[in-house]
């Protein structure tokens, strides 16, 4: 029951009870009565959407049983709004780990809207302290969305949006992110179409930011981004752990990062593997490690660096006392190559080398020599290596390649090049043809589809042209590949 007599001091707290006509108090009421039921509806109408766990007009495959609470740390009924507003069921995963420290999302299909819900509940969530969101198409609108919390967030350390196509808006709105946060340490957004005029956005910040592992690993960054990142990788001062493999760095841009890597004063760990470096990188390479006493882990290999490359490299081995682990495999040194890194290792009394990595490189009997050398002056080190060329017959790929062609006469090799060669300059990177191949479902491991890339090459080039396969049979240009590939490797041993 309303009380008629404290109604009326509400509505109207100026006048006596008395002064008001009965007519006029049954309507004042009236009016009151209505008000309030309106706001009680409205005050509680979030809190009733949320504690629902279904609804007539809303389908979901999830039985929810919400706790009311004042404050709703974990962000659930901001998600469950979310959702509902946006038409999308939520994601039970999420809704069942919101208060644990770390929410695994890959390949969950999010989209931008699914993303823009779980942004939303975790802008105020304390419990959540890494984030990964790999493969879930976010975009860049996605991007947008995660960004934007990350501002406001000041729990989560740890965030992995790789593979989420992220494109140039996405560059922009977490490198304007990474000016504010101070609390994240490791970002990961390997494989998400960056290229040179997205580095910008990174490369103030990387200078100032507090990361300390940052992964911008399978993009497009060629040697203008290289330009860019090779200063601030000599200005920063927190990261430890950086990964540019799988880019385009070459000419300028290589020896840019490899100056960075000189400069650097506490990066531990660095994989600019699969690149162009060429002997030109590591010639600069060469005197980042006479100069850097903090990296122990480096990561060199597939970038086309050949015996003079290696020489250049040694003559850094030869005095650093920091390097731990080292792979330079799958580059075109030789065995003649390879020695000069096994000598240059032996030479250097202070080397704290574990691991070293020269798989690929043919052992003749001077690098086998070499091999016993090394690991008698250096008994802590383990070599990475192929077994001695004697009584081994070295596998053929291309071989392999023509018999499963001969099953699947369907397959046309001409076909997957073109679709790939984006230039259409009749050439197409080997970084690139890996990762087509691996689509087009070639029957290799990882590293048979190495090898077998290598011998298509035959030339130790960055690229592949497969103009000589234009109104050839292609079983024809295979042979032809693979002679060539013979001949080159044969000099190379006797060299």
């Amino acid at each position: 029951m309303v009380d008629v007599m404290a109604s009326k001091q509400e509505v109207f707290p100026d006048i006596p009870p008395e002064s008001i006509p009965v007519e006029d108090e049954q309507k004042t009421l009236r009016s009151a009565s209505i008000t309030t039921k309106n706001d009680l509806l409205n005050m509680t109408n979030l809190d009733a959407l949320a504690d629902s766990p279904t609804s007539d007009s809303y389908d979901t495959d999830l039985e929810l049983e919400e706790e009311k609470s004042d404050y709703d740390a974990s962000g659930r009924h901001v998600y469950i709004n979310q959702c509902k507003a946006l038409n999308i069921i939520p994601v039970s995963y999420f809704l069942r780990n919101m208060q644990q420290s770390e929410i695994a999302m890959p390949h969950h299909g999010l989209g931008p809207k699914g993303t823009k819900a779980i942004a939303a509940a975790l802008i105020s969530n304390t419990s959540v302290l890494k984030l990964n969101l790999a493969d879930n198409a976010l975009q860049g609108e996605g991007g947008q969305h995660i960004a934007s919390m990350l501002r406001e967030n000041c729990y989560i350390t740890v965030v992995d949006l790789s593979e989420n196509g992220l494109s140039t808006l996405g560059a922009k709105v977490i490198g304007e992110m990474l000016h504010v946060n101070v609390n994240l340490k490791e970002v990961y957004l390997r494989g998400n179409n960056f290229t040179d005029r997205d580095v910008e956005y990174f490369a103030e910040v990387m200078k100032e930011f507090r990361l300390t592992h940052f992964d911008l690993s399978c993009n497009g960054i060629g040697e203008k981004g290289g330009l860019l990142l090779g200063p601030a990788i000599a200005a920063n001062e927190s990261l430890e752990y950086l990964n540019l493999a799988w880019n385009n760095l070459r000419r300028k841009g290589a020896v840019a990062v490899a100056n960075g890597l000189k400069n650097n004063v506490m990066l531990k760990q660095c994989d600019i593997s699969w690149n162009g470096f060429s002997d030109q990188g590591a010639a600069a390479l060469g005197e980042a490690l006479r100069n850097n006493t903090i990296l122990v882990s480096l990561n060199i290999s597939h970038n086309r660096i050949t015996a003079d490359g290696a020489k250049l490299i040694g003559k850094g081995l030869e005095v650093n006392e920091a390097l731990r682990h080292f792979d330079i495999s799958h580059n075109p040194i030789t065995a003649a190559g390879a020695v000069i890194i096994l000598e240059s290792i032996k030479k250097n009394s202070s080397t704290v080398l574990t691991d070293l990595n020269i798989k690929n490189v043919r052992v003749d009997e001077d690098l086998n020599n070499s091999l016993k050398a090394s690991m008698s002056a250096h008994p802590n080190l383990k070599i990475k290596h192929q077994p001695p060329m004697e009584g081994r017959k070295q596998p053929n790929p291309i071989a392999s390649l023509k018999e499963w062609l001969g099953h699947n006469k369907h397959f046309e090799l001409i076909e997957v090049f073109k679709r790939f060669d984006e230039e259409e300059n009749m050439e197409v990177s080997k970084v690139v043809l890996f990762g087509a191949f691996q689509q087009a479902n070639l029957p290799f491991d990882k590293k048979n589809m190495e090898l077998l890339i290598d011998q298509l090459d035959g030339e130790d080039k960055e690229v592949i042209s497969y103009g000589g396969l234009v109104g050839v049979d292609q079983i024809e240009w295979l042979d032809e590949r693979f002679k060539i590939y013979n001949r080159n490797h044969s000099q190379q041993a006797t060299a």
